[in-house]
């Protein structure tokens, strides 16, 4: 089995120029429309929806443009594997995203979140 995508609800366009294209560094590689009765019939969201999908290597996300932020995705996370996830760390703080950054003995545990609250765990590329 392959993972072919995750998909992910950002609040606009420009949360994807600032988080996932200027933090994660991930390029768009095609944008839609998801019509209104495919969002009703698969998502129960009665409206357009536009959506990106965009990529960085192996990483494929797309991103439906929403800006209802959706409460209920509390538990759920990404994790990618990073060359260098406190470099990754410093930057999302410095662009004043939340940033999570648990000591512990081995390894730490880094998470960052998006402005909608998507949330992603950071491992190092070994």
């Amino acid at each position: 089995m392959l993972l072919n995508h995750v998909a992910l609800n950002i609040l606009n366009q420009e949360e994807f120029k600032n988080f996932y294209q200027n933090i994660l560094g991930m390029k768009e590689s095609k944008s839609f429309i998801l019509n209104k009765n495919l969002a009703k019939n698969i998502f129960n969201i009665a409206k357009e929806i536009p959506v990106l999908l965009c990529q960085k290597d192996e990483l494929y996300l797309e991103l439906a443009i929403n800006p209802v932020k959706n409460e209920k995705q509390r538990f759920f996370h990404l994790c990618i594997s990073v060359n260098n996830r406190e470099a990754l760390l410093k930057k999302a703080k410095e662009n004043n995203y939340e940033a999570i950054h648990i000591k512990r003995d081995s390894p730490d545990l880094i998470f960052i979140k998006d402005k909608n609250g998507n949330c992603f765990e950071l491992k190092e590329k070994t």
